[in-house]
């Protein structure tokens, strides 16, 4: 396919909205379905169950997204996993049961592995080939853009309305998403395709990073899971909307700052500084009881991560070129990892 010159072209800008609507969602999501759990009568451990189902998913399921990207027109292949992906939402409310949700939950987290990989390797396809590597650091800020905004909207349409107000208009964005995408009409040549080995689809070096990244993500996602429980247990939930604001400007203030250390290679000293202040801010979470020192645990919590999250994926292994996609990023992982987590709490 003929690559553009210009790198905010069209089809960038439209996948760059989609992929801002798609991660808004995903991330509204996670907040809001505990506290819909326990409205149906979901409580304790079931509800990290629910969770769970759509780690299970999205990781098992992530070396045959792999490979229908790799083999088939992967623009296709999006929108038509998109177009599944925005069902997912209206199922909450048709399926308000335990065993429903937990299917709903492992359809929900298959269609977005393929979601989740596609999307950046469609905005690379897209992107002019001089410094490819620079420009889809640009895409990459619909991740935290996305992780403020959804939580932030979806939870303030759940205290002001309903759980079920807030799953419609998460299902609306997404519509809104699939839109944007089937817009961008990206067209690929015919691909020779190749048998399905599960050898192949997954690439060795890059687990040992996984598996690291994997241990250090939980306690990001646990939080971002459950701070809505914790916030209606401690009577701050109007401060709630407000905590994900706070913890992305933390990430982005890192990220923005430690730019320069990180491509010099300091990220030794980095990690270090990193996990202190997670440390610190984790085991502050013991004395919470306002709503002030909710949102100054969001901001140094989004520190810790922002420092932490770029320098884990400079230090890991160089991709090969195929195939694009099998193992989980650390912002596309942490969620998944942390619901697996809970349900073992």
């Amino acid at each position: 396919m003929e690559k553009p010159q210009k790198i905010w072209n069209r089809k960038f800008i439209l996948l760059f909205i989609t992929n801002l609507l798609v991660l808004a969602a995903f991330y509204a999501s996670i907040p809001i379905i505990p506290v819909y759990c326990q409205e149906i009568g979901i409580t304790g451990s079931k509800v990290g169950i629910v969770l769970t189902a759509m780690s299970v998913a999205t990781i098992l399921f992530r070396p045959v997204a792999g490979y229908l990207l790799d083999n088939f027109n992967r623009y296709r292949v999006y929108l038509v996993f998109l177009a599944l992906f925005c069902l997912s939402f209206p199922a909450f409310i048709a399926f308000p049961l335990f065993g429903a949700l937990i299917v709903v939950r492992l359809y929900m987290g298959a269609v977005y592995s393929v979601c989740g990989s596609a999307t950046m390797t469609l905005a690379s396809d897209v992107l002019p080939t001089r410094k490819i590597t620079e420009d889809i650091s640009r895409f990459a800020f619909t991740i935290s853009i996305g992780m403020a905004v959804g939580p932030y909207v979806g939870i303030q349409v759940q205290n002001n309305m309903s759980s079920k107000a807030s799953f419609l208009t998460i299902f609306g964005i997404t519509v809104a998403a699939f839109i944007c995408v089937a817009c961008c009409r990206i067209r690929y040549p015919k691909v020779e395709r190749k048998k399905f080995s599960l050898k192949d689809s997954i690439y060795k070096p890059a687990f040992p990073f996984m598996l690291n990244m994997m241990f250090l993500m939980i306690p990001y996602g646990a939080v971002i899971a459950y701070s809505s429980i914790l916030a209606q247990e401690k009577e701050l939930t109007s401060f709630l909307p407000y905590f994900y604001i706070f913890l992305v400007i933390g990430m982005l203030l890192s990220k923005l700052s430690t730019q320069k250390m990180i491509d010099a290679g300091k990220h030794r000293v980095l990690v270090y500084i990193s996990l202190i202040i997670l440390i610190a801010t984790m085991v502050s979470y013991l004395f919470l009881g306002t709503g002030a020192h909710l949102l100054i645990a969001g901001f140094f919590f989004g520190v810790g991560y922002g420092i932490l999250q770029p320098c884990s994926s400079h230090s890991s292994p160089e991709p090969r070129p195929l195939p694009d996609v099998v193992l989980p990023s650390p912002p596309i992982c942490c969620p998944m990892i942390s619901a697996s987590a809970s349900a073992l709490c």
